[in-house]
């Protein structure tokens, strides 16, 4: 999946100030819609280190009432955590009826950075990642919508992000020895990386691989695909509320009609 990706893509200001007002406001008024519809969402944003996630989500919910959102960011499990199963410290962040969950790192960690470090077994990859998929699929058919984004930067693009992080006091610290030994050994990621969607990409919780060289087309494509989701999310909750609305009304004229017949 990772080989299709056309990592040159750009926008210029001109067309990104063109289609992000209307995106903006898009995204507010589905974010109430899902409110009222008691619609729970989950964002997962994971991808290569440096590729912007936190700065995408902060994107992101510049559109949205903080009053109907969490953002929470993964790290590594503490002490406590780790006397659960690992999905455990997910579960108990998973959003209620109406609400948005977004996650700057997700419960694709177990599987990539920490697989990647050699805290994960190999002999416990293929249970990982059965239960990773347990958790999505039950939390869909509980009516959670899950969109999983992927962001994508290569090798040269992630060294260089560093080297800026770098050299600037103020944000030196977020580079460790772990990211660069994770853009040292990039194929070998990008592997683990490939391996993840292949078993992952789930119709209930499919992967949008997002290109995140340039922020300004990664911003407007987080966007779209979120909004599309949402959109889909709304029509079916809104369908299938009408339609018990319509069998409810049905079973009160049958109901009527025997009580007229008794009489």
């Amino acid at each position: 999946m990772l080989e299709k990706l056309d990592l040159s893509k750009q926008m210029s200001k001109e067309e990104f100030k063109l289609k992000m007002p209307p995106l903006q406001s898009r995204l507010g008024e589905l974010q109430r819609q899902c409110r009222e519809l008691k619609v729970p969402v989950m964002i997962a944003f994971e991808g290569f280190d440096a590729a912007g996630k936190g700065f995408h989500i902060g994107r992101l919910i510049q559109s949205l009432d903080p009053r109907g959102f969490s953002v929470y960011t993964m790290q590594e499990e503490t002490k406590e955590e780790r006397m659960y199963p690992f999905l455990w410290r997910f579960w108990t962040k998973t959003p209620a009826g109406g609400r948005i969950a977004i996650y700057d790192g997700s419960w694709y960690r177990k599987v990539l950075t920490e697989r990647f470090e050699k805290n994960t077994k190999k002999s416990k990859l293929s249970e990982q990642y059965e239960s990773i998929r347990t958790f999505e699929r039950q939390l869909s058919d509980d009516g959670t919508v899950i969109i999983k984004l992927l962001l994508v930067i290569d090798k040269k693009e992630q060294k260089k992000r560093f080297r800026k992080l770098g050299e600037n006091k103020e944000t030196a610290w977020r580079v460790d020895k772990g990211d660069l030994e994770r853009n040292a050994h990039y194929g070998t990621y990008r592997c683990m990386m490939e391996e993840m969607l292949l078993k992952t990409d789930d119709t209930y919780a499919p992967w949008t691989l997002v290109e995140a060289m340039d922020k300004r087309y990664a911003t407007v494509k987080i966007y779209e695909r979120v909004i599309a989701v949402l959109e889909e999310a709304v029509l079916n909750v809104a369908r299938r509320q009408q339609e018990n609305e319509g069998a409810a009304k049905a079973g009160e004229t049958v109901t009527q009609k025997d009580v007229q017949a008794e009489d």
